[in-house]
């Protein structure tokens, strides 16, 4: 397990070289859930992006993806997660709000830095109140514990900042075997 506090942050996965800057790390993802591509070629490009020229075998080279997408953390999703496959944010919608989180939260300049794709995701999730997490409410907010007339509104705004949903069962069982799921469930 890696530790933030008191490991460096890492440049390699078992004995490999990897890229690690944040925009690798978008573009990773940006790639493994684009429904254009079909799952080996998202697997291959993903592996480029991040091992560069030294991809090494199959299984290793997914080892390293699921660690680096979940920023070194091991922890596998529980089964209520698993079979959640909705998108509730995107790099290129949110794209932005997440800058201007960045900005206000941080005074951040995101697009002038260089940053690891591990602190990216640190920082990343601990926004604080800003625009972009403001439209994640009202993608992920309880509709059911609301009065009419705040579910009315929170439904408006969902339907202004909704988000292609998958659909295809291949390739939700593609996303949850990468989150650490073998796409059955199981």
């Amino acid at each position: 397990m890696y530790n933030f506090l008191l490991d460096p942050l890492p440049d390699e996965f078992e004995g490999y070289l990897i890229r690690t800057d944040y925009r690798i790390g978008i573009q990773i993802s940006q790639i493994l859930g684009d429904p254009e591509c079909d799952e080996v070629e998202r697997l291959v490009l993903a592996s480029q992006l991040l091992f560069g020229a030294g991809v090494p075998d199959y299984e290793t080279a997914i080892r390293g993806l699921q660690w680096f997408v979940a920023g070194g953390e091991e922890d596998k999703p529980t089964e209520e997660e698993e079979g959640e496959n909705i998108n509730y944010f995107s790099f290129d919608a949110d794209a932005g709000r997440i800058y201007s989180g960045f900005r206000r939260a941080y005074g951040i300049d995101i697009d002038r830095e260089r940053m690891h794709w591990f602190r990216f995701l640190r920082l990343f999730g601990d926004l604080g109140e800003c625009a972009y997490t403001q439209v994640i409410d009202f993608r992920t907010a309880d509709l059911s514990k609301m009065d009419k007339d705040t579910r009315a509104a929170y439904m408006k705004m969902r339907r202004k900042f909704a988000l292609p949903q998958p659909k295809d069962p291949d390739e939700e069982k593609f996303m949850a075997a990468l989150n650490g799921g073998d796409g059955n469930g199981e």
